[in-house]
C-alpha cells in the first residue's frame, strides 16, 4: 500500500468514528437526562474545541513534529470516544467532550496537510485532495450507518467502544509512514533566528497568508455556509411543502452519494477544465439551484436539484483543496489549519444565520438571500485575489 493511501485509509477510520458520533452523540445525552438546551451546548463544543485547535496545530505541523503530534491527536481521540462507554458523571462527559473535539481538530488540520506532501507533484494535487475528500465523506456516510445499527442491537455503551477502537487502525498505519519532509509552516523563510514561542510563531505565520490561500478558506467558508444552513432547514420547508421524511432522506442520500462518487474522478475532469474556472462555475451553480429551490416542489425536479448540489459540493471541496495544495512551498501546516477553520466557521454560521434570517422572514426568502449574498462576497473577494496576483506578477516582472 502506498503511503498517500494510508493516510486516505487512516482519515477514512476516523471519520467513520466521527459519523457515528454526530448520530448517536445527541440521543446519548438524552437518555442521561440532559436537558435539550445543554445537549445543544454540548454539540457546540465539539466544534469550538475542533476550531480552537487548528491553526495551533498548523503551526507546529513540520518535520519535527507532525507524526508524533498525529499519533498523540489519534490516541487522544480513541479514549474521548471509547472514554463514553464509562459513566464518569457530568463534569467526566464534559471534558471527553473538550478533549474530542481538540483531538478531531488536529488529526484533519494535520492529514490534510501531509496528503498534500505527499501528493508530490503540482499534477497529482487535484486527484489526490479527490481521494482524500472521499475518504472523508465516505467515512462519515458509513459511521452514520453503523453507530445506528449498533446502538440498536447492542447499545451505547458498545458503540462507543466499537468507534473507539476504529482509529487503532489509523495509529498503525501511521506508524508505517515516514515522517514529513517539510518545514514548519512558519519557516516559509530561511531565518535560523526564527521566533521559537508558538505564539510568536502564529504571529509571523500570518504574515504568510497569501492571497490565494485567503480565497481558499473563504470557498471552504462558503461550502459548509450554503450547505449546513440550507440543510438545516430544508426538511421543514420539505414538509412545509407536503414531501415526506422519506423522500426528504433520499434526496440528502442522492447529494451524497453524488458529491462522494465524483471526488476520485476529479483529477481526470481537473485535465479538461482548470479548477479555479469549474469553481467559479460549481459556486454559481449551486447558489442558483438553492434559489430556485422555491419555486420547484415536483419530485423530478428537486431530484435533479440535488443532483446539481451534489455535483457542486463534492468537487467544490476538491478545488479548494487543490489551492490550498498550492501553498505548499509557503506552509502546508498553516495552510491547512486555516483551510479547516474556514470549514469550521462555515459550519456554525451557515445554521446560526440561516436560522435568524428565517426567522425574521420564512424559510423560502432565506434559500433565496444567502445564496445570493454569499456570491456576491465570494466574486468580490475573487476580483480582489486576481488583482493582487496580477500587481504581484506585475512587481516580478520589472524587477527582473
Amino acid at each position: 500500500m502506498s503511503t498517500l493511501w494510508k493516510i486516505y485509509l487512516g482519515i477514512l477510520l476516523v471519520t467513520t468514528a466521527e459519523g457515528g458520533m454526530n448520530i448517536i452523540y445527541p440521543p446519548f445525552l438524552q437518555k442521561l437526562n440532559y436537558p435539550i438546551a445543554e445537549i445543544g451546548v454540548l454539540v457546540a463544543l465539539f466544534g469550538v474545541l475542533q476550531l480552537a485547535s487548528r491553526l495551533p496545530v498548523g503551526v507546529l505541523y513540520g518535520a519535527a513534529h507532525a507524526k508524533s503530534l498525529y499519533v498523540a491527536s489519534l490516541a487522544l481521540y480513541i479514549v474521548s470516544t471509547a472514554g463514553y462507554a464509562y459513566d464518569g458523571g457530568a463534569v467526566y462527559v464534559f471534558l471527553l467532550t473538550l478533549l474530542h473535539g481538540l483531538a478531531f481538530g488536529g488529526i484533519g488540520t494535520i492529514a490534510l496537510a501531509w496528503a498534500i506532501e505527499l501528493s508530490g507533484a503540482h499534477s497529482s494535487h487535484g486527484a489526490a485532495m479527490g481521494w482524500y475528500t472521499a475518504a472523508l465523506s465516505a467515512g462519515y456516510s458509513i459511521g452514520n450507518f453503523l453507530s445506528g445499527v449498533m446502538v440498536d442491537h447492542w447499545g451505547y455503551l458498545t458503540a462507543f467502544l466499537a468507534l473507539g477502537l476504529a482509529p487503532v487502525g489509523s495509529i498503525l498505519l501511521t506508524l508505517t509512514l515516514p515522517s514529513p519532509a517539510g518545514t514548519p509552516s512558519h519557516a516559509a523563510s530561511a531565518d535560523d533566528n526564527a521566533p521559537r514561542n508558538w505564539r510568536a510563531r502564529l504571529a509571523q505565520a500570518r504574515r504568510f497568508v497569501t492571497p490565494n490561500l485567503a480565497l481558499a478558506t473563504l470557498i471552504a467558508f462558503y461550502v459548509n455556509f450554503l450547505d449546513d444552513g440550507f440543510f438545516a432547514f430544508f426538511p421543514l420547508f420539505g414538509l412545509g411543502v407536503g414531501l415526506s421524511l422519506t423522500f426528504i432522506g433520499l434526496l440528502k442520500s442522492i447529494r451524497s452519494l453524488v458529491a462522494t462518487g465524483l471526488r476520485p474522478l476529479s483529477g481526470t475532469i481537473f485535465r479538461s477544465i482548470h479548477f479555479t474556472r469549474l469553481n467559479n462555475l460549481l459556486l454559481v451553480a449551486w447558489a442558483l439551484v438553492v434559489f430556485l429551490v422555491p419555486e420547484f416542489h415536483s419530485p423530478l425536479a428537486l431530484l435533479l436539484i440535488f443532483v446539481v448540489i451534489g455535483v457542486s459540493r463534492g468537487l467544490t471541496r476538491v478545488t479548494s483543496a487543490t489551492m490550498i495544495a498550492d501553498e505548499k512551498a509557503r506552509g502546508v501546516g498553516l495552510a491547512s489549519g486555516l483551510y479547516n477553520a474556514g470549514l469550521d466557521v462555515g459550519a456554525f454560521a451557515g445554521p446560526a444565520i440561516a436560522g435568524w434570517l428565517a426567522d425574521a422572514t420564512d424559510i423560502a426568502t432565506m434559500f433565496r438571500t444567502i445564496p445570493v449574498a454569499l456570491l456576491i462576497v465570494y466574486f468580490a473577494a475573487a476580483f480582489w485575489v486576481n488583482r493582487a496576483q496580477s500587481r504581484a506578477a506585475a512587481v516580478e516582472r520589472i524587477s527582473t
